[in-house]
């Protein structure tokens, strides 16, 4: 993705833990991937993540939009503000 997409991270690192999805609702777990600083929150292979992670996703809108993150991520903000605009389906 583009680098205003990038910056839009807030170094919460909750997308990095361990997620379970139930009855279509998605619950977030307190055990975080095995790559995660949990100093600085930030993942310490983030370039290679989704090779040596196979469960790891690149975020994008449309992964946004499934309801992987919680509400008040900045780039579930994000996606929400441009969908309104139109420049996101």
């Amino acid at each position: 993705m583009n680098q205003v997409w990038e910056q839009l991270c807030r170094r919460c690192g909750r997308c990095c833990y361990e997620k379970i999805e139930f009855e279509g609702e998605i619950y977030f777990t307190d055990e975080p991937c095995e790559y995660l600083d949990l100093e600085t929150r930030l993942c310490r292979v983030y370039s290679d993540r989704c090779r040596l992670r196979p469960g790891c996703v690149a975020l994008t809108p449309q992964l946004v939009k499934s309801g992987l993150l919680p509400d008040d991520c900045p780039y579930v903000d994000y996606v929400l503000t441009e969908m309104v605009k139109g420049v996101l389906d």
